[in-house]
């Protein structure tokens, strides 16, 4: 597949063929969505991945995990489960 061309489609044509689009973009491929006069780009997203990401980035995640944590103590827990609660009586 060539990756170096620009496509652009309307938001009414990319329906149709919405995934192909996007395993284009998946693989590389730009593509550009217009919605009106307002150009998107369709791009890949990548998660986190510690296999490919850089030292830096891992170690940061590491210290995060490992981290000094402690529990929380009853009031603690107490006192974010009633906030919770009257969120969720608000709704």
């Amino acid at each position: 597949m060539e990756t170096n061309t620009m496509k652009t489609f309307t938001v009414r044509e990319a329906r149709a063929k919405l995934a192909k689009l996007v395993e284009q973009a998946h693989d590389g491929a730009p593509v550009i969505l217009v919605h009106g006069k307002r150009p998107v780009k369709l791009e890949r997203y990548d998660l986190l991945d510690p296999e490919h990401d850089s030292d830096e980035l891992e170690a940061e995640l590491l210290k995060a995990v490992l981290g000094p944590h402690s529990a929380y103590s009853h009031s603690e827990m107490r006192a974010v489960a009633d906030r919770a609660l009257r969120a969720h009586r608000k709704r």
